[in-house]
């Protein structure tokens, strides 16, 4: 390829990466089959909540788990006021071994909907949330520089609590993943009925380097490729390809 060449793909990621932080922002109803597709990325990195994180906003958490992007998504809100009374709210795309439809950079999600359950949640099991959170790093400073993989796996949380705000990620394979403790309480609370998928391994020849983007493998099934860096406090690149 040319150095031209090259210089206008790179001229085109960043025109996407800017044409997706600046105008897909997701402001609620994810429900909508036709929300999600233009704000995936705005979701993941939880804009709606940090934007409304403001003091004696209460507690809103999300959380994220992605086992291959075209295999499965599991979302887990949770809302509380200043009562104590806390509801959760589960949701999952695509069922275990299901391989949905093609992504293009027109329409980067192509799923149907969601199996939704809604769960309250005593004080004590807020509490717990709470606690498994603390123990798994959420609160603590996020990995800045993590790739995150559509084909991959890994967790990412966006919590807004007494008024501040806090992003973190975890990659699969690593010990910051192995820490995780509050997956097992949120798939325990989950009421969807679909089944969790396992995490996704790195296929063979794959670069696992946390800080290094991955590309599309031979040994990759068909579906959506796309990686998200993680900076101090959310995403910064997102880059399709």
């Amino acid at each position: 390829m040319t150095t031209t060449g090259m210089r206008r793909i790179a001229v085109t990621l960043a025109l996407l990466a800017a044409a997706l932080a600046a105008g897909c922002s997701y402001r609620g109803d994810i429900d909508d089959p036709l929300t999600i597709k233009a704000t995936w990325f705005s979701y993941l990195n939880g804009d709606d909540i940090r934007a409304a994180c403001v003091e004696g906003s209460g507690t809103r958490y999300r959380l994220i788990y992605n086992a291959d992007y075209d295999a499965q998504l599991r979302s887990y809100e949770v809302t509380a006021g200043a009562d104590g009374a806390a509801t959760l709210i589960s949701r999952v795309q695509g069922p275990s071994g299901l391989v949905v439809n093609r992504m293009s950079l027109a329409d980067p999600l192509g799923w149907a909907g969601w199996t939704k359950s809604v769960t309250p949640l005593s004080p004590a099991q807020l509490q717990s949330l709470d606690d498994a959170l603390a123990r798994s790093g959420a609160f603590d400073p996020a990995p800045s520089g993590l790739q995150l993989f559509s084909k991959e796996t890994y967790w990412v949380s966006n919590l807004c609590r007494n008024g501040t705000f806090a992003f973190n990620a975890w990659r699969f394979p690593s010990d910051r993943y192995a820490a995780i403790v509050f997956d097992d309480l949120l798939f325990s609370l989950d009421q969807t009925g679909v089944a969790v998928r396992d995490p996704v391994a790195v296929p063979v020849g794959a670069s696992a380097r946390a800080s290094v983007p991955r590309r599309q493998q031979s040994s990759d099934e068909r579906g959506n490729y796309f990686n998200v860096k993680v900076g101090e406090n959310g995403l910064t690149d997102r880059i399709a390809f």
